[in-house]
């Protein structure tokens, strides 16, 4: 359950930052880091606690609101479709490919590896 939050989280993340002009790919290896090719890293804590390589850190309560360290908040509704405070959307469809609405995609392999358009 921690490995697809740390996921979700920075699936989020990269999907707020991405262009379309851009294309981010990130890997998790098998201590638990996520290494971007865009020099971002990610890891999640014993304690749910996903922190970066910039002193961020995005923390999911017990009510299923990720609350972030630079105020940014996220929430999925019932029907799957996560909403920030700053009225951003994502869903992610039943093939694993996580979609914005600003056009943006994620779409993670069968390898761990995550990429974003």
């Amino acid at each position: 359950m921690k490995r697809i939050t740390a996921i979700a989280i920075i699936a989020l993340v990269l999907g707020a930052g991405v262009t379309n002009a851009d294309a981010t790919t990130c890997r998790a290896d098998s201590f638990g880091t996520t290494r971007c090719d865009n020099g971002n890293t990610y890891r999640q804590d014993s304690f749910g606690t996903v922190r970066d390589n910039h002193g961020n850190t995005w923390r999911t309560d017990s009510f299923g609101t990720t609350r972030g360290s630079d105020g940014s908040t996220y929430r999925t509704d019932s029907f799957g479709t996560t909403r920030d405070n700053n009225g951003n959307t994502w869903r992610t469809d039943s093939f694993g490919t996580t979609r914005d609405n600003h056009g943006n995609t994620c779409r993670r392999d069968s390898f761990g590896t995550t990429r974003c358009n």
